[in-house]
């Protein structure tokens, strides 16, 4: 999916949809919801994005919520949004 189609999908506020269906959903909802937003930080103006440094620094910690974290279905996560997230960051 591309920048536009991220963007519409924030505006409505799910972004379950970007998961990989072949997970079945069985991943940590917290490290998607970090590299969700890493990557939509990925597709803002040059100035806006992140250092590569910064990167690895986001992907190396959402490895390690994921390895800690017990698998979660996005289904069972009631307020799993776009904006939930903005607001925990």
């Amino acid at each position: 999916m591309h920048r536009k189609g991220a963007k519409s999908l924030t505006r409505d506020g799910s972004i379950v949809d970007f998961a990989d269906p072949k997970l079945h959903g069985e991943y940590s909802v917290n490290a998607f919801g970090l590299t969700f937003q890493l990557a939509l930080s990925c597709t803002m103006l040059k100035q806006q994005r992140p250092s590569m440094e910064q990167v690895v620094v986001k992907l190396e910690e959402a490895l390690d919520i994921s390895t800690k974290e017990k698998a979660l279905t996005p289904h069972t996560t009631p307020d799993w949004s776009y904006n939930s997230l903005k607001e925990n960051s």
